[in-house]
């Protein structure tokens, strides 16, 4: 969500035109890392965001590094694991969820639906004697088989839910076999693993938002939806991370001195060294909580099991539906009482600094009475805001660009010509 691919164009022109050529920029949320890429092709830059797998993934695109054992190594360490952590137990689990795959792949649903909605080990107990037998008494040999900790977590928390058991444990074993590199080393192969999640996951659009839900409201299986969950859960985790890892070894390695860190926008600011020529910044555009989309990225890329979050249904605490994370980060650009004391904090570091700020942001759109105000600030609102620390404020179309739509699109409001502007503000 939120990908700047289509705009690198303007954006690199942006920063060029307040910036010495050569001299080093602040990618100041990251998020995917494309816009840092593309900075550094001719100039060093020193990439920032407060999720870990943001930073794994800039790292992996500016600093490509491949540890000297090599990808067949690797992948060898990685088989070795899986093939420890498949117990008896597990392995009949796996069995179950085939027959179920290929059930739905001919039109008969159930078995994979009960699967999604009832399958992550962690969640069993909360389940149990509410779904069908054969599916509780698998999930528990699997649970006392498995062993409990770091190696395992994404196969008890996600198996099931998001990804195939077969393709969790795949997961979880590619994860162990990059922890065992040197943390300097780790970075490119974590990136590969991500984007494996991404590819394999059996969500709409490929994110974590939320489990699909495989059933309509009377019980009745979605034979359609299950049917691409089944064609999901046969991608193979292990030859999807192998192109991954070969794309990233395809990365020309750049010239310049680049630096990614994991920080808080506010405590990168106060630190920033005194060589930035600029600051490139993409904060969130709406209400939603975008670590919701990427929970279970940030999950693999800090290699820790997380606390779940709770939800109370019917006066009775529950793991979420979704399994988020405790401690995942909502942004104050989000949060509609935080929202403007945060572009306040910003302009004022900016022009402390006395560098230029390039700004992405989209307009304000009426949106409809599902969801009448996607954005909580104004391009109008920001650009008084800005001038306020800055002289000189100067907004320009990034051009012609319409923003992925993971809803129906009567919940997204009127399509703009222009959906992504860029603000430019000059000390």
């Amino acid at each position: 969500m939120g990908n700047k691919s289509r705009i690198l164009d303007a954006i690199e022109q942006a920063i060029d035109s307040v910036s010495p050529a050569g001299a080093r920029v602040c990618d100041l949320f990251s998020g995917s890392g494309v816009v840092a890429w593309r900075l550094g092709r001719n100039r060093p830059v020193l990439a920032v965001d407060i999720q870990e797998y943001s930073r794994v993934l800039t790292s992996a695109l500016l600093c490509p590094k491949l540890a000297p054992v090599g990808l067949a190594q690797l992948l060898d360490r990685a088989r070795d694991r899986q093939r420890h952590l498949r117990t008896d137990d597990v392995e009949q689990l796996i069995a179950y969820e085939r027959i179920a795959v290929q059930a739905a792949l001919s039109g008969f649903a159930d078995q994979l639906c009960d699967i999604v909605e009832y399958g992550s080990i962690v969640s069993l107990d909360q389940y149990s004697g509410s779904i069908p037998k054969a599916l509780e008494t698998l999930l528990d040999r699997a649970a006392k088989s498995l062993p409990e900790g770091l190696g395992t977590v994404l196969t008890r928390y996600y198996g099931g839910t998001y990804f195939s058991y077969e393709q969790a444990l795949a997961l979880d074993a590619i994860a162990g076999a990059v922890r065992h590199l040197q943390p300097d080393l780790r970075d490119t192969p974590l990136a590969a693993l991500l984007g494996t999640a991404s590819d394999i996951v059996s969500t709409v659009g490929n994110q974590f938002a939320q489990p699909v839900r495989p059933r309509w409201k009377d019980g009745r299986p979605k034979v359609a939806a299950a049917g691409q969950i089944a064609r999901r859960r046969v991608v193979s985790a292990i030859e999807a991370f192998t192109q991954w890892l070969e794309r990233y070894q395809r990365l020309a390695v750049s010239p310049h001195s680049h630096l990614v860190l994991r920080s808080d926008f506010r405590y990168a600011l106060d630190q920033l060294p005194g060589d930035i020529a600029a600051i490139y910044a993409d904060p969130p555009y709406t209400r939603d909580h975008y670590s919701r989309f990427y929970h279970v990225l940030e999950t693999i890329a800090l290699g820790d099991e997380p606390q779940p979050s709770t939800v109370k249904v019917d006066g009775a605490v529950r793991l979420s539906r979704a399994l988020y994370r405790h401690d995942r980060h909502q942004s104050p650009f989000s949060i509609k009482t935080q929202v403007l004391p945060a572009f306040k904090e910003l302009f004022r570091q900016a022009q402390r600094l006395s560098v230029p700020l390039v700004l992405s942001y989209s307009p304000y759109t009426t949106g409809t009475a599902a969801r009448p105000r996607p954005r909580l600030v104004t391009v109008v609102e920001l650009v008084q805001l800005a001038s306020k620390y800055f002289p000189r404020v100067t907004v320009q179309s990034a051009g012609r660009v319409s923003h992925s739509k993971l809803n129906q699109a009567l919940l997204n409001g009127e399509a703009l010509s222009d959906a992504e502007v860029l603000l430019i503000a000059r000390p």
